[in-house]
């Protein structure tokens, strides 16, 4: 799907010369992570099918899950790995949809480095909020999907004058696909809802900082275009942060996983 915002109600459109056209069209990438993300996906759940299944615990334990003791001794690396496990088809099916259905659409407008550090700390926030939370086994790329449906609706809500009715449309849809799926998280027990919070947190907070912002250029090769003029600096200080952040909350669930009573 190609997007032309109205170059009239573009955010802070700087001047434009006489000829300039109304319309052009966005800078856009060719995703890539998206469709390896989602074969790392099937490729582990398929080896976790022929090791036993994955709706087994001790096979998914094996494999990584986020399980709050091993990760309490130590084993941080289970936040990650969590992220790429599938519990069932159906949680498989549900999350690879998901993901075919956001991914591309995030990693066109945002480009591959900033898609891929995007998902991967979504992810991360999932495990780890969860870690922090809740005791129970789980597993699945739900946090690192909300993160991207984050950062989608951060993109709209930025972009929705500019995009027009279309662009107004998107941003409700998001809000409500959003709405429903925390809501049916918290009337389900067996749905880990801090992991899509924790997401979808730090979608909000990465998609503001890493969200594209257009300008006017124009040179002798390709005329007059739109240009991705993202602040890096501040999208660098922001990410630093919300690492702090969450190496301190990764520390806050070691310590109420390990103080007897489990609180602190």
């Amino acid at each position: 799907m190609a997007y032309t915002p109205d170059q009239e109600q573009q955010p802070h459109p700087p001047s434009q010369p006489p000829h300039m056209p109304q319309r052009m069209p966005l800078p856009l990438h060719r995703p890539l992570w998206t469709y390896l993300f989602l074969a790392i996906n099937v490729l582990v759940w398929l080896a976790m099918t022929a090791a036993g299944g994955s709706e087994n615990p001790r096979v998914l334990i094996a494999f990584g899950a986020k399980f709050h003791p091993f990760i309490a001794a130590g084993e941080y690396w289970r936040l990650v790995t969590a992220n790429f496990l599938h519990i069932g088809l159906v949680h498989l099916a549900f999350n690879s949809y998901a993901l075919f259905l956001f991914g591309p659409q995030v990693e066109r407008f945002y480009g591959r480095t900033r898609f891929f550090v995007l998902y991967m700390l979504a992810g991360l926030g999932g495990s780890i909020l969860s870690y922090v939370g809740s005791r129970s086994l789980s597993a699945g790329a739900s946090g690192a999907i909300f993160g991207l449906v984050g950062a989608m609706t951060v993109f709209f809500a930025i972009y929705r004058d500019a995009f027009g009715q279309q662009g107004r449309r998107q941003l409700t849809s998001l809000l409500m696909i959003t709405g429903f799926n925390l809501v049916w998280g918290f009337t389900n027990p067996g749905i880990d809802n801090l992991g899509h919070i924790g997401g979808l947190l730090v979608g909000l907070a990465l998609g503001w900082a890493y969200c594209p912002r257009y300008q006017i250029a124009s040179s002798r090769e390709t005329g007059v275009a739109l240009r991705d003029r993202y602040p890096s600096g501040r999208a660098v200080i922001i990410t630093a942060v919300l690492g702090a952040v969450l190496l301190a909350l990764t520390y806050l669930g070691t310590l109420i996983h390990t103080t007897p009573g489990g609180l602190i």
